[in-house]
């Protein structure tokens, strides 16, 4: 049984980032994180049996980091 609290990376799972995670890779505060969202700018997948709580992809998050062209 794994341990790990995020599936692994090329198992056809997405891994799943919270919003510190988030804010830390990219680092801006996680009020930018939410402002981003509100924007459009990133979407947030629903986890599930949770109300309010929320996790990014991290494909999209890394997205992010690719300069634009």
């Amino acid at each position: 049984m794994s341990t790990h609290k995020h599936p692994r990376p090329g198992r056809g799972r997405a891994r799943l980032l919270t919003r510190v995670e988030v804010a830390a890779l990219l680092r801006v505060t996680t009020r930018s994180v939410n402002n981003w969202v509100t924007q459009g700018i990133l979407k947030p997948v629903r986890l599930p049996g949770r109300t309010q709580a929320r996790g990014y992809l991290e494909s999209d998050v890394l997205h992010l980091l690719k300069p634009q062209a």
